[in-house]
């Protein structure tokens, strides 16, 4: 039965290798061992309630326990220090005299989604992804999070990655970052996942950028979403979240924004008392997915069954409690 769980240390390895042949880049997860083993303490710590502003970090499972898969939550956006973003804004240039009226876009400096939660650190495989693991993985998250309504914020919001070329490199960065950090893309995210974001206020001027000053091709790349992320912006526009004027400062991906409550999955959450083995019955409801247990002790899976009474009937219980309350999500019929 597929799983999610909290990352431990032990899994430390496996994420290495997940990381270096997952195909989009994590600015949240660098694959340095010393600091990628400080974020899964921390995010630990965070699990245990001892650091509130962790970013919380999930692993998927197969049956066989082996690591397929991460997600993150960062209950809020910049922890301890700002969460900066570049907003899409427009300034009026006008003459009554030579009669013209002009709107430019400009790129502001913004740190206006600090304290928001964060959706963060997905790495799924592409085969993976056109699977139901691809929702067990995302959505246990809201299940988390509706599990500890408390410790996160009343929004939402997810970073995409934006467009890179060929070589990993961003295109909006070379025209844009690159000229105040004097660091290619690659390089300068790395930087910052591993020195803090504040990097960007010291570099980065606070002016707005004039989008016309830029070159079109790089234009034409602001707010655009990478290829290899079209599944997880199709899950966000299906929960209800919207794209924002807010991008990432350095490949200008968009970002995704959406009030918790309103969320299609936290609407459909239902309360569980037990897990009760059922026969066959090919009248069952589908696919759900059951989250049982708090903090370091929580724990997601996916299984088919019918929920009747507030009791779930299911013919796979394998590392489900059967007696254990929780919660259970639909996924609807199989996918």
């Amino acid at each position: 039965m597929w799983q999610v769980r909290p990352l431990g240390i032990g899994d430390l390895a496996a994420v290495e290798a997940l990381l270096q042949h997952n195909t989009l880049r994590l600015s949240t997860l660098p694959i340095a061992r010393d600091k990628l083993a400080a974020n899964i303490e921390a995010a630990r710590r965070g699990f245990e309630g001892n650091d509130t502003l962790a970013s919380l970090l999930f692993g998927l499972y197969d049956n066989d326990g082996t690591l397929q898969g991460l997600s993150g939550i960062q209950p809020y956006a910049g922890g301890d220090e700002p969460f900066y973003s570049y907003r899409i804004d427009e300034l009026v240039h006008a003459s009554r005299r030579l009669g013209i009226n002009q709107r430019q876009k400009v790129l502001y400096l913004s740190h206006e989604l600090t304290g928001l939660t964060s959706l963060c650190s997905f790495a799924l495989s592409a085969e993976l992804r056109a699977t139901p693991v691809f929702h067990l993985l995302s959505r246990s998250r809201l299940l988390y999070i509706a599990t500890h309504r408390h410790a996160f914020a009343d929004e939402l919001i997810c970073e995409i990655q934006g467009i890179w070329d060929d070589s990993g490199q961003s295109l909006f960065w070379k025209s844009v970052g690159e000229l105040f950090f004097g660091l290619d893309f690659i390089t300068a995210d790395e930087q910052c996942a591993l020195l803090g974001k504040t990097v960007i206020a010291e570099l980065l001027p606070p002016y707005p950028i004039y989008n016309t000053l830029l070159p079109e091709q790089v234009q034409g790349v602001i707010a655009q979403s990478h290829p290899g992320t079209a599944r997880t912006t199709q899950w966000l526009l299906d929960e209800g979240m919207y794209k924002t004027r807010f991008v990432d400062p350095f490949d200008a991906g968009p970002t995704y924004r959406g009030e918790l409550a309103l969320l299609t999955s936290m609407k459909a959450i239902r309360m569980v008392d037990s897990v009760q083995a059922a026969s066959p019955d090919p009248e069952v409801d589908g696919d759900w997915l059951v989250s049982q247990g708090e903090g370091v002790d929580f724990s997601c899976a996916m299984l088919r069954g019918r929920l009747q009474d507030g009791i779930l009937y299911s013919t796979d219980r394998a590392s489900i409690l059967a007696d254990t309350p929780g919660l259970a999500l639909s996924l609807g019929a199989p996918q």
